[in-house]
C-alpha cells in the first residue's frame, strides 16, 4: 500500500503538471491568435510559437502516457481503499476537469486561429492573384501595343 500511495502522488503531480503545461499552451494560442489577426501577419513569431506549443504537446502526451500507466498499475488497489485515498482521488478529480476544461478553450482557440488564418492567407494570396494579374495585363497591353506600333508602322511604311 506503501508503493501504491507513492504512485497516488506521482499521478496527482502529474495532473498538476499537465495543468501548468495546458496553461501554458493556451498562453501560446492566445499570442497566435493575436498574430494571425494582426493587418501584417509575422510569420516568424507564429513559427516560434508553433516550436514551443509542439513541445508542450510532446510534454502533455508523454504525462498522459505515464498517468495511464500508473493507474493501470494502481486502479485495483486505490478502488478497493477507496476511504484511504479519498482526499486525492477528489484533488485528481478536480485537477482532470480543469485540464479538459483547458483542453476545451485551447480547441476553441485553435478553431478561431485557423478561421483567422484562413482569412488572412486568402487576403494575402488575394493580392498576389491580383498583382499578377495586373502583371499579366500590363503585359499584354505593352506587347499589344508594342505590336500594334510595329503593325502601324508597316502599313504607313507601305501606303507610301
Amino acid at each position: 500500500m506503501n508503493q501504491t500511495a507513492t504512485y497516488v502522488n506521482i499521478m496527482q503531480e502529474s495532473l498538476v503538471r499537465k495543468k501548468k503545461y495546458l496553461t501554458e499552451i493556451w498562453e501560446l494560442t492566445k499570442e497566435q491568435e493575436m498574430i494571425a489577426r494582426d493587418k501584417r501577419f509575422d510569420e516568424e513569431a507564429f513559427g516560434s510559437l508553433i516550436d514551443k506549443k509542439e513541445i508542450l504537446i510532446n510534454n502533455v502526451n508523454e504525462i498522459d502516457k505515464g498517468f495511464t500507466s500508473l493507474y493501470d498499475k494502481v486502479r485495483t488497489e486505490v478502488l478497493e481503499h477507496k476511504g484511504f485515498y479519498g482526499n486525492q482521488l477528489k484533488t485528481m478529480q478536480s485537477l482532470i476537469k480543469e485540464c479538459v476544461d483547458l483542453g476545451m478553450q485551447i480547441e476553441v482557440l485553435e478553431e478561431r486561429n485557423r478561421a483567422a488564418l484562413e482569412q488572412a492567407f486568402s487576403v494575402g494570396f488575394k493580392g498576389v492573384r491580383q498583382a499578377k494579374q495586373s502583371k499579366k495585363v500590363a503585359n499584354k497591353y505593352y506587347k499589344s501595343m508594342s505590336n500594334g506600333m510595329v503593325n502601324d508602322s508597316i502599313l504607313y511604311d507601305r501606303k507610301k
